[in-house]
């Protein structure tokens, strides 16, 4: 599906920390990115960090929580991808310019910088912005061409909630 001026919100919540959670540099100084848990599991060699039990990862207005997170970085310690597992794992921010959070909840959610830059959501993936929403059983998005795709599967169908006439244009 190609995003449309109605969905644009939904875009928003898919992201999912292409902004929040961008490790590059920036010329504005931005709040720290602070991750707790239970337990913490850090390989330098491997670039993998691991945050299980109760894991909350937070960057300003960001939050992110689930039962692990998963970092991975490069060599040089910039951002890879990201992967979040919880029962659900829940996302919320409250994107620059907006009035209301945008959340979003899944068994499972994944962060890829390149390849192309993408997000991806599995198992009850649900998003939602004020009343209007977006489910299914799995989402994939494409940063850079702003393409989603919502999958159901045999007991629950993709659907899409939007409200018009409720957000000003952008």
């Amino acid at each position: 599906m190609r995003l449309n001026k109605a969905s644009k919100y939904l875009y928003t919540a898919l992201i999912l920390c292409h902004c929040a959670l961008s490790l590059a540099s920036d010329s504005q100084p931005r709040p720290p990115i602070e991750v707790e848990a239970d337990r913490v599991d850090m390989d330098a060699k491997s670039g993998i960090s691991i945050y299980q039990g109760n894991a909350v990862m937070t960057h300003g207005e960001m939050r992110i929580s689930g039962d692990r997170i998963e970092i991975h970085t490069t060599e040089e310690g910039e951002l890879k991808h990201l992967i979040v597992i919880g029962q659900p794992a829940r996302y919320r921010d409250l994107p620059e310019g907006e009035e209301q959070e945008v959340r979003a909840k899944a068994s499972r959610m994944e962060y890829y910088v390149s390849g192309p830059e993408r997000a991806l959501f599995f198992g009850d993936a649900l998003f939602w912005q004020g009343q209007d929403s977006l489910s299914g059983d799995s989402v994939f998005v494409n940063l850079e061409t702003q393409a989603v795709k919502a999958q159901g599967n045999d007991d629950q169908r993709a659907r899409a909630i939007i409200y018009p006439g409720q957000r000003e244009e952008r």
